[in-house]
This record gives structure tokens, sequence and C-alpha cells, in this order.
């Protein structure tokens, strides 16, 4: 069983196609860039999603074909939580609206009464991440658009409608729209009419690894994928990186830094009491659920200091010379300079989409590096604040981390001293791909649990650990402190 896994990220498109044991056979990736305004937009143009994946199945094919491999079913994840008006002929009728766009936050502020109702039904408060209220937002502003939408679509739902003609989705995708009944695990009549979306515009619910659908003649053609072959919606990027890090059961943790910042544990049922700052959403293991904090920028933010204070001659970051001047800065001190990571606005622990960046205390004595350091430690402290909310639910007891900006011994070291336990990295860094891989390979029976599968495919893997430094640790927590306080000082 060869399983293609197309991973949707914010950046780019990643193809995978693995054997049943794990092993890579072919891969490709497509990068993009998004279209950013100063109002807080973010959106991807018409026609890229299904392009670029073409291109990568075309590619996987081809290189799948020189090594006498077959492609033998398609396996999507993907982000979340944007949104893709489409006509009865499955055509975008724009641009699609990202993840990160702040469009929404007036439709937020004026359904706030009902937010105690919204996080009861739904795991989850209002927040401008969720895709529902970007739907109300274009009924609301683009009338003329409004008027020919038959469905609105999350990315991998327009690319699995686009492989095999259906309007098929899976729970971890309904959990992120407030518009799904977490515990009856169906469109909510009473949250449809409270942002004004009708039921015949979303798909159909399905378990995460349900098969979708086939691929179609249509596709097969614009692809050179084999027609017939099963689509398995795998679940949502965050919720497979969590089964590729082994996360199945409470107190452990995954955290993904990639372009914002995610942590994410295991429940096996619904906490019984529902904090205004965790998301509650369903895993992409059947019948369970997951525990999320969000960072809304990571990689976006230390990319943006990279490509902003650095020339790069060819344009790509050298990340040596990164590593190389942050191991100097950071190896004598802890950072002076207080910085807030809200590029973006402020995500959980307290929903602050007016919130921006606040870098306090540079002086003309401070180098570039100096400066990158503290960003980043911003960026960690805030996923430190994060744990302490998930530790609300149960003790931490082991945390796997991965992501963009795991790629770094000098930044990985500093995440232990900063959250003060052992850290985990799997050397593959691939867990989202896995994870997906490993739901797919449980629902075409090659195993009989994701559990078996992750220890089949990672039981081996070689795992980096991470100790902390305790003096580092007590001096990060006094940082972490002057952070707090300057947040309520300009924010509060």
């Amino acid at each position: 069983m060869n399983i293609l896994i197309i991973d949707i990220g914010t950046s780019s498109i990643r193809g995978i196609l693995y054997d049943k044991a794990g092993h890579i056979l072919a891969s490709a990736q497509r990068k993009y860039n998004l279209i950013r305004n100063p109002r807080g937009w973010v959106e991807q143009p018409v026609g890229l999603w299904e392009k670029y994946t073409a291109e990568i199945c075309r590619k996987i094919k081809d290189i799948a074909d020189q090594k006498n491999r077959v492609v033998e079913a398609i396996a999507i994840t993907a982000q979340r939580s944007s949104v893709i008006p489409i006509d009865i002929n499955g055509n975008p009728l724009m641009n699609t609206i990202m993840w990160q766009d702040t469009r929404n936050s007036h439709i937020c502020s004026r359904l706030e009464k009902y937010n105690e109702m919204i996080k009861e039904k739904t795991g989850a408060g209002l927040n401008i991440v969720f895709s529902g209220s970007r739907m109300t937002w274009i009924k609301d502003n683009c009338p003329d658009i409004y008027k020919k939408v038959y469905k609105f679509l999350n990315i991998p739902e327009f690319i699995m409608y686009k492989m095999t003609g259906r309007f098929l989705t899976d729970y971890t995708y309904g959990s992120r729209t407030s518009l799904m009944n977490l515990r009856k695990r169906e469109w909510d009549p009473e949250l449809l009419e409270i942002f004004g979306i009708k039921k015949e515009q979303l798909c159909e619910l399905l378990q995460p690894g349900s098969i979708v659908g086939w691929v179609t003649e249509t596709f097969s053609e614009f692809s050179g994928i084999t027609e017939g072959i099963p689509v398995i919606s795998a679940g949502g990027d965050q919720q497979c990186a969590a089964v590729g890090q082994g996360v199945f059961d409470s107190g452990t943790i995954s955290i993904v830094t990639g372009t914002g910042g995610f942590l994410v544990t295991t429940s096996e049922n619904i906490p019984e009491k529902l904090s205004e700052n965790i998301i509650i959403n369903c895993a992409a293991v059947k019948d369970k659920y997951i525990i999320e904090a969000n960072v809304l920028s990571c990689c976006s933010a230390f990319d943006w200091f990279c490509h902003t204070f650095y020339d790069w001659s060819d344009g790509q970051i050298d990340y040596n010379r990164i590593n190389r001047e942050l191991e100097m800065s950071s190896m004598e001190k802890v950072g002076e300079i207080l910085i807030l990571p809200y590029f973006q606005g402020k995500s959980t622990s307290d929903w602050n989409s007016d919130s921006k960046a606040v870098f306090e205390g540079v002086a003309l004595k401070h180098t570039r590096a100096e400066i990158l350091q503290s960003l980043v430690e911003g960026i960690f402290l805030e996923i430190a604040d994060n744990m302490q909310q998930l530790e609300k639910y149960g003790p931490i007891e082991k945390v796997y981390i991965s992501g963009g900006l795991t790629n770094s011994r000098v930044l990985n070291q500093m995440q232990a001293d900063i959250y003060g336990i052992m850290l985990y990295h799997l050397v593959d860094s691939e867990s989202t791909a896995l994870g997906a891989l490993m739901t797919a390979l449980t629902e075409m029976g090659i195993y009989s649990s994701v559990e078996e599968a992750f220890h089949a495919i990672r039981g081996t893997e070689k795992i980096e650990k991470f100790n902390p430094r305790l003096p580092r640790y007590r001096e990060y927590q006094k940082k972490k402190e002057k952070m707090q306080d300057l947040y309520r000082k300009i924010y509060k």
C-alpha cells in the first residue's frame, strides 16, 4: 500500500509518497506567497490551489513511475480555517480568505453576546481564526458574491471536491468553524442561525480518516493520478501532527512551530469545564478530542525579521549563519529586550485581534542578533504561557516539538530552557504528513489502530532530547512576568 499524502500548509503544498512502513518513495513541494494588505486581509489568489495540487500529483506520479511504484490512495491534511466560496459549478467566487485574515473581527465583536453559548456548543469561544465568521463577513459585505454561493469550503474540502466531485469533510474541520456541535458532531441549527449560514452551504460531516470519494476521470486527466483510487480526509494539520508525534494520551503534548505555533494534547472526553482560553476540537483519532492553544505568529515572524534585517544575495535565508549569530548572542545571557510577538494579534490565552507586536527596551548598543534572540524568546515565552493554560486540564509529562523553528539545536535548547521541561524531537520533521499516513493506513486496514501504525513507522526512530538548564529557566520566568506586565499596561 503506497499512499500519497498531500499536506497543504500556509506557505507551501507538499506531496510525499510513502509505503506502509513510512519510507519515502517520492516527494515534491510547491511554495507560494500570500497577498497581504494593511487592513489585515490575507488571501490566496483564485486558481492556485488546484493548479499546485495537480503539479504536485504529476511530479509524484512521474517519480513513482520511474521507480516502478504505484500510487494506491491519496490522503489530505491541511490548514483548517480558510474559506473559499464556490458557485454551483464548483468555481471559486473570490480569493481564498486565509486563516490569518482579521477582517472578520467586527463580526466576532457583534456576536460577543452569544459567546458563552457558542463555547458550550463548539468547545471554543468566539475567535477570528475560526471560519464561520468569515462566511458571515462574505454574506454581509459581498452581496453580489453571496447570492451565487453554492458552498462555503475550506482548502482541503475544495481539493477533495476537485479530486472526487463530492462535498464531504471530517469532524476536525467542522470543529474549526464555530458552526458544529462538538458533542453531537453535526451542524447546529442555532449556531447556523446566529452566523446566518445555511446547512446546505456546508459539506457533509464524516469521521476523520474516512474515504470521501475516488479520483474522477476529470482529475485523473488533470493530474496524472490513476482514476478510481480512494481519497481520504486524514484530518486537520495540527490534529495529524499530534498523531505523527504519538500524542494519543493526556499528559503528552505536541508543539508545532510553523507559520503559527500550535500546542495540542489529547483527551478521551470533552472536559466538563470549558475555559475561555483553550480550544477543544475533534482529534484525527476517531472518537477522541484535542485540547489546543495557539500562537498566531512563529515562523512568519522569524522569517519576516530575517528577510527584513539581513541581506541575502540569492533571496534565501542562510540558517547556518542565523544559528551562529543566535548561538553567540544567547550563550551569555537572556535577551534584554522585551518583544510581544503579536504580529497578527494575540490568540490564546487572551483573544485580542487588535494587539500588535511591541519592541520595548531597544537601545543603540543592541545588535541585530540580540534583537532576533529576543524575538524568538518572545515567541517561545508566549508558547510557555499557553502551556500553563493546558496544565489546568492535567499535568504535562512529555513534550514533543516539531516545525520550522525546530531545525536549529540552538532554538530547541532555548525552548527547553523557557518551558522548563525535557523536550523530545523526532529526527524526521514531517510529523503532519506521517500522522496523515498513519490515519490513512488505519482506514485502509493495514494497521488496526493509529497507535499500532505509529509504533510500526516511528518506533525505532532516533529522538533528540533537550534538557532545560534550570538557572536559565528561572531567568526566563522573570522575563515572562515582565512581558505579561507590559501587555497589561498596553492592552488592558
